[in-house]
């Protein structure tokens, strides 16, 4: 049983290789996937097809995440358990996740799947009213990241300045040393 995989283990490899053939078939043979998508009259009664149409489906999924507004509220503000911990103690799994996404990669093939039309009509549905008020939500967040900030980078610039500034070789370091202190910053942040 060792040397046999999960999916063996679990009955699943016939299933695999089924599903992996129709998959297949959605893309050589239209009349396939017509049909998985259709109503099938019978008698007495027509029944449904296997899955709703996309339209049906997107204008559930959006009235009812909308109608569950502020159930979703109560929840988010009574978590089950420590939210930071538990992503704290998530570490390996995200890992993990991250070396499959870059090895598999998803995000490469996510991003070209993406529609600009689309993506520019909501941005011009939400407009800047969407932006200001996300920004304006975020200004004790904002402000704790400024208090932070400010003695790191004023400790930066008291460096800089302290370097010479005569030829453009100076200014050239004056530059790099501003890049490697905000890396440098960022690094201590983190606690790297």
């Amino acid at each position: 049983m060792a040397n046999q995989s999960k999916s063996d283990f679990l009955g699943l490899n016939d299933f695999e290789k089924q599903f992996a053939k129709n998959l297949d078939r959605l893309e050589t043979d239209p009349d396939y996937a017509k049909d998985l998508v259709a109503e099938h009259v019978g008698n007495p009664i027509t029944l449904g097809p296997l899955v709703i149409a996309p339209e049906e489906w997107a204008e559930k999924q959006v009235k009812r995440a909308a109608a569950a507004a502020s159930e979703w509220e109560k929840n988010v503000l009574r978590p089950r358990r420590d939210p930071l911990k538990a992503a704290i103690a998530a570490a390996p799994k995200r890992a993990e996740k991250v070396r499959e996404s870059l090895d598999k990669k998803k995000w490469e093939k996510a991003m070209a799947k993406v529609d600009e039309d689309m993506m520019y009509a909501v941005i011009r549905k939400r407009g800047a009213t969407a932006f200001r008020s996300g920004v304006e939500d975020r200004k004790e967040k904002v402000l704790a990241r400024a208090k932070e900030l400010q003695p790191m980078v004023a400790a930066l610039k008291a460096t800089i300045q302290a370097m010479p500034d005569v030829t453009d070789a100076d200014r050239e370091k004056r530059m790099l040393a501003g890049r490697r202190g905000m890396i440098a910053i960022g690094e201590k942040r983190l606690g790297v």
